[in-house]
């Protein structure tokens, strides 16, 4: 039998080696996380908005699932194939719009058949920049040419813009289809997914972990219904009132309806200027009247995120709308769900924190 060797030596060389042996597992650990995060980082949008879209669309699958019974991939395809068509339907609507009214404005531009109406002298009644409108809107249509001579930098700049939003829209309209993808297939195996996501809460926060992933789910399903449903709503019925009040170029402001509804601001953006289009070329009966539905339909956001974005959950509607126009600030779309979520959990822990001795 050898005789166990406790010497000093011994003992230094055995932690030595134990430091060795952990700093090439943890090195090992930190390389693969890495290599990993670098490989995935250009799907980590994609695979985040397919989360986003699962957790949104997780009602509207069961609800799918209870008459197919027990055929939950069929109930995924049937979602993921209503979800693309929801996306790219409207989505080839605006696009091609957009490019044909551009068209049909850049050849009119050069055949010098473009026209300007002048506008109506209620325009100069208009408060603040009534007189400073309608001198300007004169001066364009006595002379456009002379007009656009003059804003031709600045038009240049715009196109520019409007040319790079479209490219960006087309890349977004792609990486969205395949998150709807994506987020059929998670839909599919959503049983595990949710075990899975609860048990990371509960090693990350203990017995409150179940607690945090309810709030974490339901502040994507307000920040949903609160901001991009309010967005869609508000968009559908701004655009409705664009086509059939005849707006030239109408998928255009369309688009740019849906981006001002997204990022929160105001919709008064929108609202002013459609109001003065309507006066400026209707007769007065429907002038009046498109501008009161306008006016309605720029206001229904007040009366909806209220009581949509704080249904449900256990965090004041307050805090859930900074986290959520924070985050969008910040980190842009997915910022909206991200901030809302991470001022919320933050929100708790600090409640959580108060209430210990």
């Amino acid at each position: 039998m050898v005789p166990e060797d406790n010497s000093p030596q011994n003992g230094k060389n055995n932690i030595l080696n134990t430091a060795v042996d952990l700093t090439v597992k943890l090195g090992t650990l930190l390389l693969i996380i890495f290599l990993t995060f670098k490989i995935l980082m250009p799907f980590v949008s994609v695979l985040l908005w397919a989360m986003i879209i699962a957790i949104i669309l997780a009602p509207v699958y069961d609800w799918i699932g209870k008459p197919l019974g027990k055929r939950k991939k069929l109930a995924a395809i049937v979602i993921g194939l209503f979800g693309l068509a929801f996306l790219l339907v409207p989505s080839y609507w605006l696009v091609d719009s957009i490019v044909v009214g551009l068209r049909e404005l850049g050849e009119s531009m050069n055949d010098g058949n473009i026209d300007l109406p002048a506008p109506s002298e209620s325009i100069a009644d208009l408060p603040l920049i009534g007189d400073w409108l309608y001198t300007k809107w004169m001066e364009i249509h006595n002379d456009l040419n002379e007009s656009l001579r003059k804003y031709l930098p600045q038009l240049k700049g715009f196109g520019e813009k409007v040319l790079n939003s479209l490219a960006g829209t087309g890349l977004g309209i792609l990486q969205f289809s395949l998150s709807i993808i994506i987020a059929s297939v998670l839909l599919t195996y959503s049983d595990e997914v949710i075990k899975s996501s609860d048990r990371l809460f509960i090693k990350l926060a203990g017995n409150k972990g179940l607690e945090y992933a309810e709030i974490a789910e339901k502040t994507v399903k307000n920040v949903a219904t609160g901001i991009l449903g309010v967005a869609v709503i508000q968009t559908v019925l701004f655009g409705a009132g664009m086509i059939f009040s005849n707006l030239p170029l109408a998928g255009f402001w369309i688009l740019i309806t849906l981006i001002i509804a997204i990022i929160q601001i105001p919709m008064m953006v929108v609202t002013i200027p459609l109001i003065i289009w309507a006066i400026a070329t209707k007769e007065p009966l429907p002038a009046i009247l498109w501008s009161v539905y306008y006016l309605v339909v720029g206001a229904v956001d007040n009366i909806l995120k209220p009581l949509l974005m704080g249904a449900g959950a256990s965090v004041p509607m307050l805090v859930i709308f900074l986290g959520a126009l924070g985050g969008f600030i910040t980190y842009g779309f997915l910022g909206l769900f991200f901030g809302a979520i991470v001022v919320s959990l933050g929100y708790k822990l600090y409640l959580a924190w108060l209430e210990t001795d």
